[in-house]
This record gives C-alpha cells, structure tokens and sequence, in this order.
C-alpha cells in the first residue's frame, strides 16, 4: 500500500505526516477519519507520526509532500495485532465469568469489558514496541 502525505509538524527527530491522497487501501486518510492502527499506536488527532528520516540527504521541512510505502504482509501484521488481542479479550473474559459465576449476565458483562481493555491495552504495547515498517520517499509533483 502506498499513499501521499504532507509534513505537517517537524519536532526535533518526530515528523507528523498529513494524508492527502484521495485513493488509499481502507479510504481512512481519505474520508479523515483515521484508522485503528494510528490511534493504538500514537496519540496524535488523526495524523501519522514518524521518526525523522534524511530524504535526499536533507531534512523534511513543512509543506513537504512524501509517499509513504507499507508492504502488503507488514500491514496485515500491524492490522492483526490491533484487532486480535481486543477481540481474545473480549471472549476470554466473557468466558471466565461464565465459567467462575455461572448464569450471572452482569459478571459476564463487566468481564467482558474487561478483557476487551486488557486486550487493547496489550494490542497499543505491542503497537507501540514494534510498529509497522513503512518506507518514505520524496513525492513527485505531478
């Protein structure tokens, strides 16, 4: 998957990217509403934050337009660690509760919101330890 974006902010080693591309894989950037990847991984209104990288030798500056790569099989990794440990979540503690009390809806209730916390707790520390790798390069006025 490929999409354009802007800089937006440049802090010291962090650039905050801007998606403009109207044509992406999920629509997300495009329809401005962000996607479960960006808010498990960093806080950030809806924008992508990276590490600063040298393009061309030189550093981004705002207003600078790139073209951000993710392979294919990174993305679906980066997408299964959002959405699996919420959902295992979910289910093992709706599954405890059956199991240590028996006919009790609002035991299973609360456990099941409990498990699907832990579950999206587990799913930002592992987003936030191995994020997806992504490539920059400089985009090209068309």
């Amino acid at each position: 998957m490929q999409t354009r974006a802007r800089v937006h902010d440049v802090h010291e080693d962090r650039v905050r990217l801007a998606c403009e591309s109207a044509a992406t894989a999920c629509d997300a950037c495009s329809g401005g509403r962000g996607c479960a990847l960006r808010w498990l991984a960093r806080p950030g209104g809806g924008m992508l934050e990276v590490e600063m990288p040298l393009l061309d030798g030189r550093r981004l500056l705002p207003g600078d337009g790139v073209v951000v790569e993710i392979d294919d099989g990174e993305l679906l990794r980066a997408a299964m660690l959002a959405y699996v440990p919420p959902l295992v979540g979910l289910l093992a503690g709706s599954g405890v509760a059956t199991f240590l009390a028996p006919g009790s809806e609002p035991a299973a209730l609360v456990a099941a919101a409990l498990g699907l916390a832990a579950g999206w707790g587990t799913a930002r520390l592992w987003l936030n330890r191995s994020p997806p790798r992504y490539r920059l390069r400089p985009a090209v006025a068309e």
